[in-house]
């Protein structure tokens, strides 16, 4: 930080030494040292907060990059899904409506080799909600039962766990 030689500390020390004399020398140093260490601090939390307020600058330019890439491709979608709709339309209905499995489809849209027409599907979402926080507790109460755990607060009087019984002399403080 500064440039101080070892033969200008040693000055200072001199000097400190007989201004202040050496019963008050060191509690000054001690003084001194806990401002550096108080302003050491105080420099390293502020690098860390500008350091947090960088990186979150660059979270959020990351989020609306995405947000706007996200935007784009629904709305390609949408297109596609209008030109498709009206492709639908124009065809009559929609594409494997009126052709069964082993039949063509009106306008030959079939999957090469296999004879059966392309039908849209739409599959339900598989979503089924985790256990609530009371039935977590009650399956915890349950299992403690089953194993046989004691409870928190069991009357026990030990801060610690029981010592081992060991030959070795103990030692008391």
């Amino acid at each position: 930080m500064f440039d101080f030689s070892f033969g200008e500390l040693a000055v200072i020390g001199t000097v400190a030494l007989v201004v202040l004399g050496p019963e008050r020398l060191p509690r000054v140093a001690r003084t001194v040292g806990e401002w550096v260490g108080k302003a050491q601090r105080y420099v390293s939390q502020v690098k860390s907060d500008i350091n947090r307020e960088i990186e979150l600058a660059e979270l959020k330019k990351l989020q609306e990059e995405a947000r706007q890439a996200a935007q784009s491709v629904q709305s390609s979608l949408n297109e596609v899904n209008s030109d498709l709709a009206s492709l639908e339309t124009a065809a009559g209905g929609p594409a494997g409506s009126t052709a069964g499995p082993g039949e063509d489809a009106p306008d030959g849209y079939a999957w090469e080799g296999t004879g059966e027409s392309w039908r849209s599907s739409v599959f339900p979402k598989r979503y089924r909600p985790g256990p609530s926080v009371d039935e977590l507790a009650e399956e915890l109460a349950r299992l403690k039962r089953q194993m046989a755990l004691p409870s928190a607060h069991a009357g026990t009087s030990r801060k610690y766990a029981p010592r081992a019984r060991v030959n070795r002399p103990r030692i008391r403080r």
